[in-house]
């Protein structure tokens, strides 16, 4: 198989909305109302469709059931003309689903069901990265195993593919020296909770990631800070980018997943990290206007356009 510009190996699934008041509480039944399964994928499609949308030679790596939710991933990768070669397709397992509740301005929780990558193994990936070995970037996260993400970055990084990674939902057990990772996402709750820091603690961000970086020796920490914007820290050099805002947010559920996309995609066009961040703010305040996350990683010339009346 030819070199790809990135690989991305991490879940399938689909996800059903939910429209909430508030978040509920141990033990009490919440009464939402227009619960329905939407055209919203697991991290690893999304971030392969965003890519994919925006013209970027993408392949997709993970396991999914012989079952109408992994024809549908299937059939969403291949329509943004990302490769599914590496999507696995088994009777082990049923493609995962999740559940995203919405909040009345727009914020989001995401529960994660089982994914169907629990039955990815690591010589399927490793087979399928020496396939790919020339290929430029490889994009991981935690929706699958986190001992397969990072065995897959751990040897897509032998191979002289530079690495991202994006460790959501955190594992509980330690994740270990990360050195081996290029560029590592990650949002501002979870940093907190890396550092053990309180969510309500006064700390600048540059603090915050000062202690990412030294905890997992990553040199590039890229944090996103909601309606904030984003910073990233590049070995001693920090950096902030201002949000876009737009006039009414709809649903931020895929803006993370599309955020990063966006950067990646800008760094294989030959963009600075700064420039590249500048760029997929945008792209992000975009997708935060159309419900679902399929739906809202929209094609090049869309994006520019929307870019260009900002």
């Amino acid at each position: 198989m030819a070199k790809k510009d990135v690989i991305v190996l991490n879940s399938h699934g689909v996800g059903q909305y939910a429209y909430a008041d508030h978040m509920p509480k141990w033990g009490e039944t919440l009464s939402v109302k227009n619960w329905y399964v939407a055209e919203d994928g697991g991290k690893g499609t999304n971030v392969a469709v965003a890519l994919g949308r925006l013209g970027i030679d993408t392949a997709y790596i993970g396991k999914v059931g012989n079952d109408p939710w992994g024809d549908l991933g299937e059939k969403w990768l291949k329509e943004a003309g990302a490769d599914a070669t590496y999507m696995y397709r088994t009777d082990e397992v049923s493609t995962g689903t999740g559940l995203i509740l919405i909040g009345p301005e727009g914020q989001n929780t995401v529960i994660d069901g089982d994914s169907s990558s629990v039955a990815l193994t690591e010589v399927e990936v490793t087979r399928a990265l020496d396939d790919m070995k020339d290929s430029a970037y490889f994009v991981t996260g935690f929706e699958i195993p986190m001992r397969i993400a990072l065995a897959g970055a751990k040897h897509a990084k032998k191979l002289g593919i530079l690495t991202v990674l994006n460790p959501s939902p955190l594992p509980e057990e330690p994740m270990d020296k990360l050195d081996y990772i290029d560029y590592l996402f990650i949002n501002e709750v979870e940093g907190r909770y890396i550092c053990n820091e309180a969510e309500d603690a006064e700390l600048e961000p540059r603090k915050l990631m000062e202690e990412v970086q030294e905890i997992y020796g990553v040199r590039n920490v890229i944090m996103t800070l909601g309606d904030e914007g984003s910073a990233a820290l590049c070995g001693d050099e920090f950096f902030n980018v201002s949000p876009v805002k737009v006039e009414k947010v709809v649903n931020t559920a895929g803006a993370g997943d599309g955020f990063m996309a966006a950067t990646i995609a800008n760094l294989v066009w030959g963009k600075t990290l700064k420039e590249a961040m500048e760029w997929a703010s945008k792209y992000a305040a975009l997708t935060v206007t159309i419900n679902g996350t399929i739906p809202a990683y929209r094609p090049l010339d869309e994006v520019n356009a929307f870019i260009e009346k900002q």
